[in-house]
This record gives C-alpha cells, sequence and structure tokens, in this order.
C-alpha cells in the first residue's frame, strides 16, 4: 500500500471551504511506517504528518500538488495509532506557481505539529 493510500485510507471526514479544509484522521496501526518508526511505542512519523499536509492541500487545491520546500516544522508532541487527529489544512498563493500551506495536526487538546510548507 502506497502513503497516499494510507493517508486515505485513515480518512475519517473531510470538510473544504475555500481555501481551508479540517481532516479527521486515525490510522490502524498496521501501516508499514509504524512497524519501523519505534515499533514497541508506535508513533506517527513526522514525514506522514506532512505528506497529509500536502495530500490535503491538493484535495483543497483541487489538483495535485508537489512539496517544495518545508520552511518551518514544530513538533511538540507525539502521537500514535488509534488516535483521532484532526488536521487543519490552509492554502495560499506565494509567487506565481507556489502556494503556501500552513497546518496544524491536533491529538485531541494537545497540538502535535505546525507546518509551514511550499507547495508546487
Amino acid at each position: 500500500m502506497t502513503l497516499a493510500e494510507d493517508i486515505a485510507r485513515a480518512t475519517i471526514a473531510f470538510e473544504a471551504r475555500a481555501n481551508e479544509g479540517t481532516a479527521r484522521l486515525r490510522f490502524a496501526g498496521d501501516e508499514v511506517f509504524f512497524k519501523g518508526h519505534f515499533p514497541e511505542q508506535p508513533v506517527l512519523p513526522a514525514v506522514v504528518q506532512v505528506a497529509a499536509a500536502v495530500d490535503f492541500a491538493s484535495r483543497i487545491a483541487g489538483q495535485p500538488l508537489r512539496l517544495s520546500e518545508v520552511t518551518r516544522a514544530k513538533f511538540t508532541n507525539p502521537t500514535g495509532p488509534g488516535r483521532e487527529l484532526v488536521l487543519q489544512v490552509s492554502i495560499e498563493p506565494v509567487q506565481e506557481g507556489k502556494r503556501r500551506v500552513k497546518a496544524l495536526l491536533r491529538d485531541g487538546e494537545l497540538d502535535v505539529a505546525e507546518l509551514n510548507l511550499r507547495v508546487v
């Protein structure tokens, strides 16, 4: 299974409006990336969090977007499988052909990650 398929399978709900959206996600724990990322106490890898932000930004934009740069990433609380996560994503144009993506991933009341990305 691909990372995109894992994100799609983990998606409980997604609502988009104008240039922003909110997704609810729950990863099962049988995804391959958990097996190699602290098998005794699985943690959702940062690369999966970034990929989810780009995936949902693409859905908001209505076209595939590709990560160009991580301009800021702050990971404050680890999370793992079985947790219901909320991912808030917004996109805005920056310069011709590039967009800024801002994302906040939360696990209940805890911020998991704050991301600022550039995509094309």
